[in-house]
């Protein structure tokens, strides 16, 4: 683009000069060479405001001050008279009013709040990985304690149910010969082991338990950090944010519109007002790419690091499905054996003990049957009452999650 207004102003004044021909012939060629450095020093300074992530309000002022000092060189150095030099002065002032323009000061802060962005932009992926995967890790250590605690209540109900086949079965073996109280030793032993199981697996369900709640602290913990870092992003964007660097590119703009009104001449403004458009136009690419890292981060991070949360990212860090299914599956095996302790085979009268018909019996015998085996059966389903009481609710851990998920549901 050629800046020509001022140049033909110039040349217009140097014929009403009066000067000799031959002075007019030399300080013509002298102020066409100016010119035409002129523009391509212009070209240059233009050239500065290209889209890139550098700061350049340093090199705008240091093009403009050797355009200004190379005005004074071209046309006046050496040359005495008084008409160059104030044509000097005048170009001086031209390049001054370019160097001291706001433009390239606003242009920088659209780059350094986009590099900014980019910046927080990349930190913020490492930081939501890390909460994913610390969450990830967390949800499946919980679901192996979860499968962990299933297998303890289902290995309970078949020590249960195991110790009542077994007693039963050698309680039956024992009656079909002559025996003696001693004889039911055997089926004692078969009761005691169970019962001391019964307790094992009470204790390792109480450890799955505590493991649980260490977990539910821990997933706490990488909640409130998640919600730390939703809170970082808002002051970030309050203060790096997209109706900032639209700010910043309006009053670019308007410095670029401003330069016409600044300029000593009719010539110099038509030419500063050509510049500013050229200006604008490069101030426009950058905004541009500004504009669509601002845009590429809403599409990216809304729902998740501002805004409300997003459903997606939510299930995320609160799956609890697999909870709710074993919950269910919890019930049903305590049910079972429950159903089958406290009904039928640890009831114990002079007509049957676990289930074995005393018939045929004389009544002195089936009485010191009774009470040989009623306190072991009353010691097992206690054996099993404790542990039923400690599980009664498997859901405890679903509870704890529900109240956990209050942090998250405040961000909805």
């Amino acid at each position: 683009m050629g800046y020509d207004a001022r140049k033909r102003e110039v040349l217009e004044e140097l014929r009403k000069q009066g000067y000799e021909p031959s002075t007019v012939d030399e300080y013509t060629k002298v102020l066409e060479s100016y010119f035409s450095q002129r523009d391509g020093r212009l070209e240059n300074v233009l050239e500065i405001l290209e889209p890139s992530e550098e700061n350049v309000h340093a090199r705008w002022i240091e093009k403009c001050r050797e355009s200004a000092g190379a005005a004074q060189d071209a046309i006046s150095k050496d040359r005495k008279s008084m008409w160059l030099a104030k044509i000097s002065n005048e170009e001086h002032t031209f390049w001054f009013k370019l160097m001291v323009s706001q433009v390239p000061v606003k242009r920088d802060l659209m780059v350094q709040q986009t590099k900014a962005l980019k910046k927080a932009e990349k930190e913020l992926e490492e930081k939501w990985k890390a909460i994913r995967d610390a969450d990830k890790q967390i949800e499946d250590r919980m679901k192996q304690v979860a499968l962990d605690y299933e297998k303890i209540l289902n290995e309970a109900a078949e020590f249960a149910a195991k110790a009542e086949m077994e007693s039963k079965e050698a309680l039956r073996a024992k009656i079909k010969v002559a025996f003696s109280v001693l004889d039911l030793g055997i089926v004692e032993t078969v009761i005691k082991n169970a019962i001391r199981l019964m307790e094992l697996k009470r204790n390792e369900a109480n450890e799955r338990k505590l493991e649980i709640h260490a977990l539910i602290s821990r997933e706490e913990g990488v909640f409130a950090t998640f919600k730390e870092a939703r809170g970082m992003v808002r002051e970030f964007l309050a203060e790096t944010s997209y109706p900032r660097v639209k700010d910043a590119y309006d009053t670019a703009e308007d410095a670029a519109e401003a330069l016409a009104g600044e300029m000593l001449t009719g010539g110099q403004k038509d030419d500063a007002n050509a510049f500013g458009s050229a200006i604008k136009s490069e101030l426009s690419n950058v905004w541009r790419k500004a504009e669509d890292a601002y845009k590429e981060f809403a599409r990216k991070h809304e729902y998740l690091f501002f805004g409300p949360l997003g459903g997606g990212y939510y299930q995320e860090l609160m799956e609890d499905d697999f909870w709710k299914e074993r919950s269910s599956k919890w019930r049903e095996s305590k049910y079972d054996i429950d159903d089958l302790l406290r009904e039928r085979t640890l009831t114990c009268d002079d007509s049957q003990v676990l289930e074995v018909s005393l018939d045929g019996i004389t009544p002195e015998d089936k009485k010191r049957i009774r009470e040989a085996l009623e306190s072991h059966c009353r010691d097992l389903l206690q054996a099993w009452n404790k542990f039923k009481e400690f599980c009664k609710d498997p859901e405890w851990a679903i509870e704890s999650r529900e109240q956990l998920k209050s942090i998250l549901d405040a961000m909805r």
